[in-house]
């Protein structure tokens, strides 16, 4: 049986180990479809071990396997202060969700979307206006996941992040 929780500290490794997983498979199926990420770079072991002490990791797991994991917190990218959001509102009624990933074991098998839904729910209940996050430009699978989840996609835009200029597409969810 599947669920999400929030990760315990046995999980970040696990966490990690699934963010080298997709990063390979990324690099092995030279898809111009997919992020930007570069395994050893981003996501990686320091990303999800910040995300777990500050209570933002969750992880989708069937008995003591990691399925996905997904970072929902309330921490926008300075470059969003300068994006065309439709909704304005405080900074404290937002939340964001980051480095959504699906273990490629088990592609297809709605592990996305059910980290999404369940982001969603938890933003809802924690009293955000609004969700936002963005996604590579390329990245067309995950932009086609948030927009059937819910979410508007605003286009892309770009913006100064690791010392250059890059392109994603930004989606928010109006509650």
């Amino acid at each position: 049986m599947e669920t999400i929780i929030l990760a315990t500290a046995e999980d970040v490794k696990l966490v990690a180990d699934l963010y080298d997983s997709v990063n390979e498979y990324f690099e092995a199926t030279d898809n111009y479809c997919y992020p930007n990420w570069q395994k050893g770079k981003y996501p990686v072991l320091s990303d999800a071990q910040v995300a777990f002490e500050e209570k933002t990791l969750y992880v989708l797991k069937e008995e003591d396997a990691v399925l996905g994991s997904i970072i929902i917190n309330n921490k926008q990218h300075p470059e969003y202060r300068r994006m065309p959001w439709k909704v304005q509102v405080s900074d404290e009624e937002v939340m964001t969700i980051h480095t959504l990933v699906v273990d490629p074991k088990v592609r297809n098998r709605g592990i996305g979307e059910k980290l999404v839904r369940f982001s969603i729910d938890f933003c809802k209940n924690a009293g955000a206006k609004v969700i936002r996050n963005d996604t590579h430009f390329r990245n067309v699978p995950a932009r086609n996941l948030y927009v059937k989840c819910g979410f508007q996609s605003l286009g892309c835009q770009t913006a100064f992040v690791d010392g250059m200029m890059q392109e994603f597409d930004v989606l928010e969810y109006i509650f």
